[in-house]
């Protein structure tokens, strides 16, 4: 039922072995792989779906999350297989998301087997993710944005896409520091918060990032996985991830 999808060991190879050892104890060992040289995360991701596993288990970084949605969104396209997580970073925005505090916590919740449905962002063709993605300058740029039949142009810095598609694009530069969001939020009426004059925020179903300059990476977790130009997109419901009881109490109230 459990497949589990661990990083190299290295110096995780204690806590990899606590892991084991509470999944046991709680009933819920399965089979445990590693990525190598011959496989990656993505290709033992689809070949735990293929085996017919229902829930594949990402144990460690947000990185290793990502590339499991990129395998489970790719591979399962009836969406029954189930996305499980055992963070290594309790403070992440993955294990917030997930309502976990330690490693016990996120095996117990595999066990309760509490699911919620989520969005995920698509980077066009084929590259998913839940947590963010950044275009990086480390001089000012310029990029052109479409979205909902409105074009922009915006000097910045980084830019950073959420699932949702929830773009925010931040200009450290002085000149420039207020002009697209003097312009944007004109368009849609908003109030301009003086407190957040180098950034602005932008949330569309679909929307294309190209940059001026030559292509720029589009990274996640540090890991390039596109380059400019990029057409992002909502997935609505696109995962089933298992999540603490603590959430669904929550939503319940």
């Amino acid at each position: 039922m459990y497949y589990y999808i661990m990083e190299p060991a290295g110096n995780k190879a204690l806590w990899q072995e606590k892991v084991k050892d509470t999944l046991g104890d709680l009933g819920i060992a399965g089979e445990t792989v590693f990525p190598s040289p011959a496989r990656t995360i993505e290709e033992l991701a689809t070949l735990g779906i293929t085996k017919g596993y229902s829930t594949i288990v990402a144990v460690g970084s947000e990185k290793i999350v990502n590339k499991i949605v990129t395998a489970i969104i790719n591979q399962d396209s009836n969406k029954d297989t189930v996305l499980g997580i055992i963070p290594e970073d309790y403070e992440s925005k993955i294990a917030k998301r997930i309502g976990v505090h330690d490693y016990k916590e996120a095996c117990q919740a595999l066990k309760f087997r509490k699911l919620r449905t989520v969005n995920a962002c698509c980077i066009e063709p084929n590259k998913y993710f839940m947590t963010e993605a950044t275009i990086e300058s480390v001089k000012p740029a310029t990029a052109y944005l479409t979205m909902d039949e409105i074009q922009l142009s915006a000097d910045f810095n980084k830019i950073i896409i959420k699932p949702g598609v929830k773009v925010e694009i931040k200009d450290l530069s002085y000149e420039n520091k207020t002009s697209i969001k003097s312009l944007f939020n004109a368009f849609i009426g908003r109030k301009e918060d003086i407190n957040d004059i180098y950034s602005s925020r932008f949330v569309s179903n679909e929307i294309k990032i190209e940059t001026l300059e030559a292509s720029l990476s589009v990274r996640v977790d540090d890991e390039i996985i596109a380059k400019t130009p990029i057409i992002c997109r909502d997935m609505p419901r696109a995962l089933k991830i298992v999540v603490a009881r603590d959430i669904i109490i929550q939503e319940k109230r």
